[in-house]
């Protein structure tokens, strides 16, 4: 420890006043005394340790205590927001070059304290790079170049983690429109990535995306994937995690994106509990799918589309689907989606012929050649309105061609899809009210639509209404 009486007699008159009268408000008497005499020098250690009444170790003990506010005093709190955290670190520069090193010193090292306690790794190198500059004639130079190598990758390791987590949301989308085990491994893979960069580079940051990672895998992928997922309790890690940061972390402004996943999981399992995040998320639906590189928030539109189904609220739904949002250009699932989303809207609304046409530009901007599942979902709900509208013979075309695809390729694991087109091909006869075989084919639809294969979940309250249900 930097000789404590060196630095209260450095001091500027107006930071000694300042620490003299907090020691005095606070009735800290004994700090008091022993930080007047250093300052006024009069007195030795042990004439001061008689004063006090106080052994060797108690004295220790007492300076040390006054050396951890005296440095809790020349850094005040820079917890409060993002701009006095900057101010204080503006400050270093001409702290480190116009105060005496007993004084820059401990200023730099509360700076670190406070700055490791809430992960700000970027801002940690600013300091120990003057901690570097401050030592460098001293034995301490080689520890604090180790401590800024090691915050270099601490802040490299948040940048690749960060990467990552875009990459898998991508991949993610990818393997929604595909099913394929391709980009399910390739998800795999970019989980075990960030991992890595956990195990290497452990900081609450880093966990919250590693976390994100295992949500959006047992939500989308399935609880399968990855043994052993408790998404309940991952949620609450992350959102305690998240409470932590310091409020200049940009990751603490991604509540909107956790807020998404508990809704996701709630709306199937408690949905009095997803009410509170669906009300945040329908509060921010305007630019809810610009977070397309931290979770899969576009499929919050199709999932608003359930929700409000079965809760009734057909009205709520056609009021809230003009709402407009903005999204990410050069996104397709994001683009794919909204289309999906707003033809129903559309659809609800009674406008048959703009649902149609909004599904029919889908398929002409995006051929799906490569993506048979989401080509299922487009196409089917388009022959749907068609029924609807009286337009049989478009919608036995888009009907045929489905089926057509899972049979010459032997695509055992739709056998929803072959349900769910019986059941369309039902709905298009004369007598299909009356028949008795449609509400049997959409009761072994639902049934069977679950799991990695499921389809059409946001039109079947609609297919249940067409069997009177």
């Amino acid at each position: 420890m930097i000789k404590l009486k060196e630095i209260i007699v450095n001091l500027n008159h107006d930071r000694y006043s300042d620490f003299e009268q907090q020691l005095a408000k606070t009735k800290a008497d004994k700090f008091l005394y022993l930080t007047q005499a250093y300052r006024k020098g009069n007195v030795n250690d042990d004439e001061i340790l008689k004063q006090l009444e106080l052994n060797s170790n108690s004295f220790y003990v007492l300076k040390s205590r006054l050396f951890d506010k005296l440095k809790s005093h020349l850094s005040e709190d820079i917890k409060i927001s993002k701009e006095d955290v900057l101010n204080k670190l503006q400050q270093i520069y001409m702290i480190c070059y116009s105060e005496p090193r007993e004084i820059s010193i401990p200023f730099l090292e509360k700076l670190e304290e406070e700055l490791l306690e809430f992960d700000m790794h970027s801002e940690l190198l600013v300091v120990y790079s003057f901690l570097k500059k401050m030592h460098l004639k001293s034995e301490r130079y080689f520890h604090y170049s180790q401590l800024y190598n090691k915050h270099i990758a601490f802040w490299l390791s948040l940048e690749k983690s960060e990467a990552l987590l875009g990459n898998f949301n991508q991949l993610l989308c990818l393997y929604l429109f595909s099913k394929s085990d391709e980009y399910l491994n390739k998800l795999l893979f970019l989980r075990k990535e960030v991992e890595n960069h956990v195990v290497l580079n452990p900081s609450r940051s880093i966990e919250i995306i590693s976390n994100i990672v295992d949500i959006e895998l047992a939500l989308f992928c399935g609880n399968d994937v990855v043994k052993g997922l408790d998404v309940e309790k991952l949620l609450s890690d992350t959102i305690e995690k998240m409470k932590a940061l310091p409020e200049s972390s940009h990751i603490r402004q991604w509540q909107i994106a956790v807020d998404f996943l508990s809704f996701e999981y709630y709306r199937k399992s408690n949905p009095v509990k997803a009410e509170d995040s669906y009300q945040k998320l329908n509060s921010s639906i305007g630019n809810l799918l610009l977070f397309n590189s931290i979770c899969l928030t576009p499929q919050f539109l199709l999932s608003k589309i359930r929700y409000l189904c079965d809760k009734s609220e057909l009205e709520t739904l056609i009021k809230e689907g003009q709402a407009n949002f903005l999204l990410d250009p050069n996104d397709t699932y994001s683009k794919v989606i909204a289309g999906l989303y707003k033809s129903m809207i559309s659809y609800y609304d009674g406008k048959i012929k703009e649902a149609i046409s909004t599904l029919n530009e889908v398929i002409n901007l995006y051929s799906f050649k490569d993506f048979f599942h989401i080509n299922i979902e487009v196409k089917l709900t388009l022959a749907f309105f068609y029924i609807k509208a009286k337009d049989l013979d478009m919608a036995d075309n888009l009907i045929k061609s489905i089926y057509r695809k899972i049979k010459s390729e032997k695509l055992d694991h739709y056998e929803n899809v072959m349900d769910v087109i019986k059941f369309l091909n039902l709905e298009m006869q004369s007598d299909a009210k009356s028949n008795p075989k449609k509400k049997d084919a959409l009761t072994l639809f639902s049934a069977r639509n679950t799991g990695k294969y499921a389809v059409l979940e946001y039109l079947l309250p609609e297919l249940k209404v067409c069997t009177g249900k």
